[in-house]
């Protein structure tokens, strides 16, 4: 069984969503963003950029949760953020940062098609 999730965000603010993530990195925020991934069962978050043509997209790939678990873990933090950092989250970055109604239900599930082995 694969432990890892695919999920992906616009980005309305592209300047503040790339310090934000400077924060999570290696800033002020790292401590705890690293225990909200724990929290979540994530072990590494991959966090890209993607720009589109129809805009700035973050994809997000999360190690240690499958996706069939990352759709109701994200909604639980969203419904019940348990630190500053989670609030942070919840009630800026998602819906500022991203331009995404935290409150319209978790994100489509992303569908696997295929594991191509090139061995």
């Amino acid at each position: 069984m694969d432990r890892f999730a695919v999920s992906v965000f616009p980005i309305a603010k592209l300047d503040e969503w790339r310090s934000f993530v400077g924060s999570i990195e290696r800033g002020e925020r790292a401590e705890p963003h690293r225990a909200f991934l724990r929290r979540l069962g994530i072990t590494h978050e991959h966090v890209f950029h993607l720009a589109t043509l129809d805009g700035d997209v973050m994809v997000l790939v999360h190690e240690g949760v499958g996706q069939d678990e990352i759709a109701g873990k994200m909604g639980d933090f969203i419904q019940n953020p348990q630190s500053d950092h989670e609030r942070f989250i919840a009630t800026h970055v998602i819906p500022e940062v991203h331009g995404v109604d935290p409150t319209a239900g978790p994100p489509p599930e992303t569908e696997k098609v295929a594991t191509i082995d090139a061995g």
